[in-house]
């Protein structure tokens, strides 16, 4: 919060706070310090953030749900001006420092919140600025530069000169309320900070879970191609026992002839018997025949998992919004690659847009987009009728697109090629200049049994080349 802003709001502060009775003092969930006041009949919320990467002091539209555990600074606040009231509001020494001073008739204290950064910091002072309580200690040391604990004396820190940066740059029209435009802002960009943590936390977990995958799909191929030597187990042992007169125990190994006639080197065991040795071969043989359908099952299905990974991974680089972010999470929470938060008692989880597809309408016809594979998946095993037009980006993770066709006729060239526009634009290949799409009736798509969300079996289809550029984000 730069000092112009500050300068205003503190200034509207000033004409609407000042005689105003202190009626609670609470902690918001945010770790934000909340005080209510009330002054003819009216009353005021002021948030005092101390938060060091966002710090920030304004009115609020309304009070925050107050935690159970408060910080100790909250309480030694209501110990001490629960019933004062606001002498007057100011700036210390030309800089981000706003204080409030409180006073009954015979006490007077106050509140000094330092709005400077990683130093950001919130005193309660009395009226010989001796400090009562400070939200966030300093202890003497050789590196600070104040002590800043009870019972020290406070000083105003040395003015420092501060570049404004992007989340400083407001402007509050003239005729706004100051309060409410630095209000508005602010909700605005914490929004936007959780967005990003959040996309950063899904991202996080995608990545992780992504690169398991991946170790366990090459250890996977590795084993297969051990166990697709099971023939010549079982040629080594059938070998060996065609010419068991001509070996002995002891050899380390023997040139037999092999099916085809070739000469094939056989190794043995030497402390084993030659019929020891074509036991302990055809023992491998039956061990790798069994294990080459369990591997290839396994393979098949990790290979399903990683494309499954790198859709949800495309989703996130798509979307921009909480409500999106948060149903990834909880798809990979379902899946077990995370463990989902608990809601809170009495808290419902987000109901719009729960089946995971957005609808457009484009000249009459309905288009429904999936944001998610569960919305895939929802989109065409549920909602969509044998006659509907259904389409994906070939090749490349990505949304179904559904074109109703309620009128059991004809799709016009102009709707296929907006809803094949769209398909490539909400893929991976958003950002190359040309994108196959497939398309075909609905009848023609099944569900892979057993197969994650969002995977299909096309058994007719066609192709149209189309660029994604070309398309409008819905």
């Amino acid at each position: 919060m730069n000092f112009q802003i500050l300068s205003l709001v503190i200034e509207e502060l000033a004409a609407l706070l000042t005689g105003a009775r202190v009626e609670r003092v609470i902690q918001g969930k945010e770790g934000g310090v909340y005080c209510l006041f009330r002054r003819d009949r009216m009353n005021y919320v002021l948030l005092i953030s101390p938060d060091r990467a966002l710090p920030r002091m304004h009115l609020v539209s309304s009070k925050p749900q107050s935690v159970d555990t408060p910080h100790p600074f909250i309480l030694a606040l209501r110990s001490h001006l629960i019933g004062t009231r606001v002498k007057n509001i100011s700036l210390l020494n030309q800089d981000r420092i706003a204080r409030i001073c409180f006073a009954t008739p015979s006490t007077e204290q106050s509140l000094v919140f330092e709005l400077t950064g990683r130093s950001t910091n919130l005193l309660f002072i009395d009226a010989d600025s001796r400090i009562i309580a400070v939200y966030y200690p300093v202890t003497p040391t050789e590196r600070s530069v104040r002590t800043l604990l009870p019972g020290a004396t406070y000083v105003v820190p040395h003015k420092k000169v501060i570049f404004p940066t992007d989340k400083d740059r407001l402007v509050i029209p003239d005729a706004a309320s100051r309060n409410k435009s630095t209000e508005d802002f602010y909700v605005h960009l914490t929004q936007e900070r959780c967005i990003t943590a959040l996309g950063m936390e899904v991202r996080s977990y995608i990545l992780k879970a992504l690169a398991r995958a991946e170790r366990k799909h090459d250890a996977l191929k590795s084993d297969l191609q051990t166990a697709e030597r099971a023939g010549q187990f079982k040629q080594a042992g059938d070998l060996i026992l065609a010419n068991l007169r001509l070996l002995q125990s002891g050899m380390d190994h023997a040139e037999l002839a092999g099916y085809d006639g070739l000469k094939v080197i056989v190794n043995f065991d030497p402390k084993l018997s030659p019929a020891k040795n074509a036991e302990r071969y055809f023992k491998k043989f039956k061990k790798a025949k069994a294990g080459q359908q369990i591997i290839s099952t396994r393979l098949h299905d990790t290979t399903e998992e990683i494309s499954f990974l790198k859709s949800l991974l495309d989703e996130v680089g798509k979307q921009n919004d909480a409500f999106h972010m948060d149903k990834i999470r909880s798809e990979l929470s379902s899946r077990g690659y995370l463990k989902e938060k608990p809601i809170g008692k009495g808290k419902a989880s987000p109901s719009k847009n729960v089946s995971g597809f957005r609808t457009v309408v484009f000249r009459g016809w309905e288009i429904l987009i999936g944001t998610n594979a569960s919305g895939n998946d929802h989109m065409t095993t549920r909602i969509a009728r044998p006659d509907d037009l259904w389409l994906h980006a070939e090749g490349l993770p990505g949304s179904h697109v559904l074109v109703r066709n309620s009128m059991k006729g004809e799709f016009p060239p102009d709707v296929l090629m907006k809803a094949a526009v769209l398909a490539a634009y909400y893929s991976k290949g958003r950002n190359a200049d040309k994108v196959p799409v497939t398309y075909t009736y609905a009848r023609f798509v099944k569900k892979i049994k057993g197969a994650k969300p969002g995977l299909v079996t096309i058994s007719e289809r066609k192709t149209i080349v189309v660029r994604p550029a070309d398309g409008i984000p819905v």
